[in-house]
């Protein structure tokens, strides 16, 4: 018995040994390769307010004539400017914009967006935001009407919140065309209501970030901080995958919410005579893959297509890309001026093919061949 006890931990020793080695080997590959955990610094933002501005801020707008200066720790596309910075301006009403009067003038063709973080443009230059590069496109297309897009984008609205923004603010401005800028995490809560709760988990990066932080082991070895990294965003990653699908189950209540929102939306369009278009935005990962969040895609465009609103679904038009190429930067996944720029192309050429639907003259009309 004694002698079957001293083989088995002997044979175990061995094999310990043998993990012990593999591991080492392993390691040392790894520091050769440079292969580790990939952990960044978060985004720091800085907002700037004009001294003259005045201090009250609008409701549905931000402080007027203030930005915010968006800081990463890193530059991988060589886009940012000085120190790794990109700033986010305000116009006079609040709005990351140019100036718009609000009386229309003659002969213009009004596209309002409504949108939270990604019609906003976080960490993209103004000119490079989808709705910019979107007056652009029809401008050369339809050159006998002045085209004019108004951003009224804000971090964190929900799409009840834009609901509330067209009926009190947008309608000033008498659109044409009404531009949902959908995401989502548009059934969410805005972040308004959670100005008291901290800060909104946006997307799956800003969930995983809660826990992909390295531990002490992660600063000694290279093989852990990799697996370990990996381990926690296959798990948590999933977990915020499942919390998405069930906001968008038949009977949650931040789908109905969200569902009677773009109602009212199509409504308020309706009474005033505007036309209304919803484009649905991926989150901007596994997109060549078996993306996981299609059946919120589906139900979102099932909905808008039996309540007779025209809708685009983004997702098909990423195809040639995984996500994080798209993202502004690995610690923020917004979009980043690449997919902006796919974003108005793809819008574009679904307004061009139907000027009467969108009542847009046609003659002199001229060809869509993408952005310069």
């Amino acid at each position: 018995m004694k002698r079957r006890a001293k083989l088995l931990t002997k044979k175990l020793a061995l094999s310990a040994a043998a993990l012990a080695t593999v591991l080492l080997v392993i390691e040392v590959a790894f520091r050769l390769l440079g292969v580790s955990g990939e952990f960044h610094q978060s985004r720091v933002d800085v907002v700037y307010r004009h001294p003259d501005a005045p201090r009250e801020v609008l409701a549905h707008g931000f402080q007027p004539h203030s930005f915010i200066r968006s800081q990463y720790d890193s530059d991988p596309r060589g886009y940012f400017g000085p120190d790794k910075t990109i700033y986010h301006r305000f116009n006079s009403v609040g709005w990351r914009d140019g100036e718009h009067v609000t009386a229309k003038s003659p002969g213009t063709y009004r596209i309002l967006g409504l949108g939270d973080s990604y019609l906003y443009g976080q960490g993209v230059r103004h000119e490079n935001i989808c709705l910019t590069r979107l007056q652009v496109l029809l401008s050369k297309t339809f050159r006998n009407v002045t085209i004019e897009t108004i951003n009224t984008g804000l971090s964190g609205a929900n799409t009840a919140f834009q609901a509330e923004l067209l009926r009190h603010r947008g309608l000033d401005y008498d659109p044409d065309l009404v531009i949902v800028h959908f995401v989502l995490n548009d059934v969410e809560k805005s972040l308004e209501a959670l100005k008291q709760r901290g800060p909104r988990v946006e997307f799956v990066g800003n969930y995983l970030s809660i826990y992909d932080k390295p531990d002490v082991l992660s600063k000694y070895s290279n093989l852990w901080a990799w697996a370990r990294q990996r381990y926690l965003r296959q798990v948590h990653g999933r977990a915020y995958l499942n919390q998405c699908l069930e906001s968008f189950q038949q009977d949650s209540s931040k789908w109905a919410q969200c569902g009677r929102a773009l109602s009212d939306i199509q409504r308020i369009c309706q009474e005033h005579g505007a036309r209304m278009l919803v484009v649905i935005f991926p989150f901007f990962v596994n997109l060549d893959e078996d993306y996981p969040f299609q059946p919120i895609h589906d139900v979102v465009r099932r909905f808008c297509e039996s309540s007779g609103i025209d809708v685009i679904d983004l997702r098909d038009h990423y195809r040639d890309y995984n996500g994080p190429e798209l993202w502004v930067h690995p610690t923020d996944q917004h979009p980043n001026e690449i997919a902006h720029g796919i974003a108005a192309d793809t819008i574009a050429d679904y307004i061009t093919a139907r000027p009467e639907h969108f009542r847009l003259p046609t003659a002199g009309a001229g060809h869509h061949d993408g952005p310069e």
